[in-house]
């Protein structure tokens, strides 16, 4: 077998090195081709419970080329030359650049340089880093034969670059069609309900939050926003019919009857009185403009228990107001508890 007599200087992490070799011992360049021969091949044999799909491990690189390694008198000797840390939200991120230097029996080594990135919530986001980095020094130093027509492109294969399905929906929910659109809210909770993601925590505008309560805090934000737009047009109409009319000349219509308020009154009563619109700010903002319009808002009702003493109808509609955006207040603050 040839000898390491000309075994040339080893370029190295912290520069070129002179090495002595022992003349009587191959090359670890050598030894390394011979490696390469007996290496078998790496299949994707994880597997991710969570997420459902395939992935190839460090362990299965380092299980391919234990065994070569030991049989031809090389070793390995890892060397993280810098690493950088930041938080992501709630994960902890890592990349670092490593060095692995390979050693034969007659004193030379070669160095592999590659980057290892990863993230973890608790402390092992560096560990994850440091296998990562590993896995590619080796596969693309030894040429491991791998199951699949390329390597794995961005590493999309390693469980921790793999998106979450709150992810997907996130993405979607991003998009101002579907940020600004209740009816796409209320689709989009039904889907999240159906795959089980309801509780999912993911980054909302305010910080973390779970996901199915994201989605409700944003449409009924929405709701409310179109009650006040609704409020606004009813409280406007008036004084713009009232513009309209004098800049054409037209006498103002004669105010309604005292019979016909009191029949228009009885049955925006009856509608307030109807469960699904005394629970709706949606549906008192219409009712109440609806009261503006015939002139009928000020009109005399009897208020709700306890007391039932006679109050306007405009004071009744802004009591109820008032205790629908206290209950869901009631009903945030209970959440923010839990």
């Amino acid at each position: 077998m040839a000898t390491a007599a000309e075994a040339p200087a080893t370029t190295t992490a912290e520069g070129p090195t002179q090495h002595v070799p022992n003349q009587n011992q191959p090359s670890v360049y050598q030894l390394m081709t011979l490696v390469m021969r007996d290496v078998r091949n790496v299949g994707k044999d994880g597997f991710n419970d969570h997420q459902k799909y395939k992935f190839r491990g460090v362990d299965g690189a380092i299980g391919a080329l234990a065994q070569p390694l030991r049989d031809h008198g090389v070793f390995m000797t890892p060397e993280v030359l810098d690493c950088e840390s930041e938080v992501r939200g709630k994960m902890n991120a890592v990349r670092m650049r490593v060095a692995f230097h390979f050693y034969g029996p007659a004193g030379d080594r070669v160095t592999a340089i590659t980057m290892g990135e990863a993230s973890d919530t608790a402390d092992k986001a560096s560990n994850k880093a440091m296998s990562a980095a590993l896995k590619y020094a080796l596969i693309h130093t030894f040429m491991i034969p791998v199951d699949a027509s390329s390597l794995d492109d961005g590493d999309r294969d390693h469980p921790e670059g793999k998106r979450s399905p709150a992810d997907v929906y996130m993405e979607r929910l991003r998009k101002p069609a579907v940020w600004n659109n209740v009816n796409a809210l209320l689709g989009m909770h039904a889907e999240v309900r159906a795959d089980g993601l309801l509780n999912s925590i993911v980054a909302g505008p305010q910080g973390d939050i779970a996901l199915g309560e994201l989605l409700v805090a944003r449409g009924t934000e929405l709701k409310a926003e179109a009650a006040q737009r609704e409020e606004r047009r009813a409280q406007e109409a008036p004084q713009a019919a009232a513009q309209v009319a004098a800049e054409h000349g037209v006498a103002a219509a004669g105010a309604p009857s005292d019979e016909a308020k009191a029949a228009h009154l009885d049955r925006l009563l009856k509608q307030a009185a109807d469960p699904a619109c005394w629970n709706s700010p949606l549906a008192l903002s219409q009712i109440k403009g609806d009261a503006e319009r015939h002139q009928v808002l000020d009109q005399q009702v009897q208020g709700p228990p306890p007391g039932s003493e006679w109050v306007s109808f405009r004071a009744l509609i802004d009591h109820r107001f008032a205790e629908l955006k206290q209950q869901a207040e009631d009903r945030n603050h209970d959440r923010s508890a839990a």
